[in-house]
């Protein structure tokens, strides 16, 4: 039989608004009392960054101090918070903004080799590493169906999508290891 080093849950907190801070904790006692010892905060643009105004404006973001007292309450349950992020697609809040026009090849998905798109996953993992006690994080990666198909192929021609996510995924691998994080 195999057993678990986690059992926990997912909370999202992207989707229209941010649960308060209370609903949060209240969260986490409820699934202490049912044997779960870890949080899954789920966070697209819903935190801050505080040298990027943009990111999760207007979107009911949590403030690192915000953060920083869910965590220190997750600890006193005996939870381990774990933020969740996502450093390839699923940005669609902070695409609207010309601000982080740099950053996108299409839609909701960054741009792959972009400098700009670097400096600003290395941000947003600066920003993590302030609020969460945790040294895991979820790095998100998924659903990137036009991968490599706008901005970059016509700055950079065809790319297959896999190589493209490989070489993304090591550098975000590596931004998450010099902020101390083991990305799952």
């Amino acid at each position: 039989m195999q057993n678990f080093d986690h059992f926990g849950a997912m909370l999202d907190c992207s989707r229209g608004a941010v649960l308060k801070v209370d609903a949060v904790k209240k969260m986490a006692s409820l699934l202490k009392k049912m044997g779960y010892d870890t949080l899954l905060l789920y966070t697209e643009d819903t935190y801050s960054i505080p040298s990027e105004p943009y990111f999760g404006y207007l979107r009911g973001r949590y403030s690192l101090e915000e953060i920083k007292e869910i965590d220190a309450y997750c600890h006193e349950e005996a939870i381990e918070l774990i933020p969740c992020i996502q450093t390839l697609a699923h940005l669609n809040g902070i695409s609207r903004w010309g601000h982080f026009e740099k950053v996108f090849d299409c839609q909701d998905v960054l741009l792959v080799d972009a400098p700009e798109t670097y400096e600003l996953i290395d941000k947003m993992f600066a920003s993590i590493e302030e609020a969460f006690s945790s040294r895991q994080v979820h790095i998100g990666m998924d659903e990137t169906f036009a991968l490599g198909l706008g901005r970059y192929v016509r700055e950079h021609g065809y790319s297959k999508p896999i190589d493209l996510y490989l070489r993304h995924l090591a550098k975000v691998v590596e931004i998450a290891a010099k902020h101390g994080f083991t990305p799952m």
